[in-house]
């Protein structure tokens, strides 16, 4: 099992197909087919079996990085949503990074197939007849309630940008809702940053005040772009103008970041590499006809360390964006000029704060 969790729905399909292909019967065989919907963040799929006979079933996925009881009810109502609207005849399956005993135990009693990254897997089917049972953890590897002791990893990540790109004052409950956390992870990183004097609680324990450049300074000093995601380098023989004319066209989830879309906020110099952010690195390379490159790269496509660096995009000249506290955390932390660039974009976002903060 991976020390990381797998933080998107790409990442935690393809950990699932791996699973499903390692335990299913040698004579039959699988496809899983994904839905796209544009630039649309809910992940939608189809698992395909085929038996031996050639008979088939379909299972509808309704994917989910974090299943808690209470969105257990939601996932399970819109996973059944999907299948009358869409798939009548198909079976649902619902996949998760990690799903609990509990979790578990309801979407058997509701005949619901279920899969998850740590190895959890029941599959069943009375035509054509399959039933495939497999024990993973029964204990969240990943939780996010642990104790925050630094401002590593996706929950201070998505902590951060939700503080930064929100104008306080603000609860930490209503915050909470908004960055899609735990109330007490976002207390925690609340905690940690008034420890170091850089935000103002009010007495009820909300944010009165934050000073949100020192906040994403410190963020920088634990967080950085080539290490905290997965990062696959290409090559765009024609040139960056190239691969900006396609990334116009291309139909799937991305977010221009680092050099590349300083350049849409404060212009310095020209971008000499392209930093996408993308959910499924291979699959849009193919999709904007990209060499892979070990060395000579102008491109690199990352799958992030979480999806909140799609959260409050914008369109820039015709490029999707990500929001410019990400883009100046990923300057802070780049290579050669880049963390001049962010000192230029810092400036930008002093000056335009009505633009970019809500």
């Amino acid at each position: 099992m991976s020390k990381n969790a797998p933080i998107t729905s790409p990442q935690i399909l393809g950990n699932i197909e791996d699973q499903i292909r390692s335990v299913l019967p040698s004579e039959w065989s699988l496809s899983l087919e994904r839905e796209t919907n544009g630039r649309s963040p809910r992940s939608k799929a189809r698992l395909v079996l085929i038996a031996p006979d050639d008979e088939t079933v379909t299972y509808v996925l309704e994917v989910r990085r974090l299943i808690t009881a209470q969105s257990l009810t939601s996932a399970i109502g819109h996973l059944n949503r999907h299948i009358d609207e869409s798939h009548p005849q198909a079976l649902p399956l619902l996949v998760a990074a990690y799903l609990s005993p509990a979790s578990k135990e309801t979407l058997i009693k509701q005949g619901i197939s279920y899969a998850d990254s740590t190895g959890n897997l029941r599959l069943v089917a009375n035509r054509p007849g399959l039933f495939l049972n497999q024990i993973g953890a029964t204990k969240d590897p990943w939780p996010d309630d642990k104790p925050l002791r630094s401002l590593k990893g996706r929950a201070a990540g998505r902590s951060i940008r939700a503080l930064v790109d929100y104008q306080p004052p603000y609860g930490v409950r209503e915050l909470s809702l908004r960055a899609k956390l735990s109330s007490a992870t976002l207390s925690r990183v609340i905690e940690l940053l008034e420890r170091e004097a850089v935000l103002t609680k009010d007495i009820g324990g909300g944010v009165f005040d934050l000073d949100w450049e020192a906040v994403i300074r410190r963020w920088s000093q634990e967080y950085e772009l080539r290490r905290s995601a997965v990062v696959a380098s290409y090559l765009e023989p024609r040139g960056l103008g190239t691969f900006a004319e396609k990334l116009k066209n291309v139909h799937c989830r991305y977010a221009i970041t680092s050099s590349l879309a300083a350049q849409r906020y404060a212009p310095v110099a020209p971008t000499r590499t392209a930093v996408v952010y993308v959910e499924n690195a291979k699959e849009s390379a193919a999709l904007l006809n990209l060499r892979p490159a070990d060395s000579g790269a102008n491109v690199l496509l990352v799958e992030p360390f979480d999806d909140v660096v799609f959260d409050r995009s914008t369109v820039r000249d015709e490029l999707v964006t990500a929001a410019p506290s990400q883009v100046v955390v990923d300057l802070m932390t780049g290579p050669g000029r880049e963390p001049s660039e962010a000192e230029e974009l810092i400036n930008w976002m002093k000056e335009n704060e009505v633009v970019w903060r809500a």
